[in-house]
């Protein structure tokens, strides 16, 4: 198997050395073509500029095997592929032939047989570099779009640690959030309904437990406004407003993250030591004529995360399951790699 790889990836580097045409510019490759054949390939070009980008050698130490033996499976489809071009496109005026054409082709489709022999690991799909998520601008988008936005901007401005009082405001806004949404989701997907219902239930248990958490350290205010935001919006949306499916998933998305950031958030606060907790003091109650005595209370620093009650609420109901693993392709790949051999009639 050694041998074989190494003898497509020289007819791959002989193919490249031996060109004579200059490579295609950045610009090149991410504008688009009005030609659907040339966008095809444009596309297919873009992919292999991203992935080239993502497998650098720095990059490539961290994936595992299956991983690896996936993308080279994708470059061997893509080797494939520009076999059939140059052939397809040889006496093309102008046309430069591929070096070492056939020994290509061959080394190709046996890399690719190996490949699929194997147990490739689709999960490579969800690694690699990804641009910086930033806030969405400029004023508030109509309707749903707007409490979307507000979301979207709550997810980044939680980068930064929010104090004790703001994480409850931000805490209570995803409670209100999640609860008025739950009825246009039921029209839909009872079942991401029922989700939203135990979402909203695990942000009131939480902030109920927060009311015994204490702190000045850190800011928020901007991941505060933006929550005040969102529950504002979504409260100024008409009765009759339909949420599609595809804005239902977004809300979920950017929950999934919301749920996961907070979570850090708690974390993130005792280990700093940004938290502390209110406790009751015992006190001997002296003859002073008073009938009530009034119980003593004082914040204590938090030393454990596990010693905070709202923390194990977050581990066990709040923080997102990891998903499942993808055990198959996923569509544009099987698109790919059914392209060099289209199925016949």
């Amino acid at each position: 198997m050694a041998q074989q790889w190494a003898s497509w990836l020289g007819a791959l580097e002989l193919a490249r050395d031996q060109a004579t045409r200059p490579a295609a510019s950045s610009t090149d490759i991410g504008t688009p073509s009005p030609n659907e054949v040339v966008e095809h390939w444009r596309l297919a070009a873009r992919a292999a500029a991203l992935a080239e980008h993502d497998t650098a050698p720095d990059l490539a130490v961290h994936l595992t095997a299956a991983q690896a033996r996936t993308v080279a499976g994708d470059v061997a489809a893509i080797s494939q592929a520009l076999v059939v071009l140059d052939r397809r496109y040889r006496n093309t005026p102008e046309w430069e032939p591929l070096a070492g054409c056939d020994r290509l082709g061959w080394a190709a489709l046996a890399t690719a047989l190996d490949v699929n022999l194997g147990q490739p690991d689709y999960s490579v799909d969800q690694t690699g570099w990804r641009p910086r998520t930033k806030p969405i601008r400029g004023p508030a988008k109509p309707g749903v779009l707007g409490v979307l936005q507000a979301e979207h901007n709550l997810l980044v401005r939680l980068n930064s640690l929010p104090n004790a009082m703001n994480l409850r405001l931000i805490v209570d806004s995803q409670r209100l959030l999640t609860s008025q949404l739950i009825p246009y989701a039921e029209r839909v997907d009872p079942e991401l309904a029922e989700q939203w219902r135990a979402r909203t239930a695990t942000y009131t248990r939480i902030q109920r437990e927060l009311r015994n958490v204490g702190g000045r350290l850190g800011n928020g205010a901007g991941a505060t406004a933006e929550a005040a935001n969102a529950v504002s919006r979504m409260k100024a949306l008409p009765s009759g407003t339909v949420i599609e499916p595809r804005m239902l998933g977004g809300f979920q998305t950017l929950f999934r993250g919301i749920d996961e950031r907070i979570s850090d958030v708690l974390e993130a606060g005792v280990d700093r030591g940004a938290f502390v907790q209110r406790v009751s003091v015992p006190r001997l109650v002296s003859g002073d004529g008073r009938l009530v005595h009034p119980v003593r209370e004082r914040f204590v620093p938090v030393t454990r995360a596990a010693d905070l009650e709202v923390i194990r609420t977050a581990r066990e109901y709040l923080r997102p399951r990891p998903e499942p693993a993808v055990a198959s392709p996923g569509a544009s790949r099987v698109d790919l790699h059914a392209a060099p051999h289209p199925p016949t009639a």
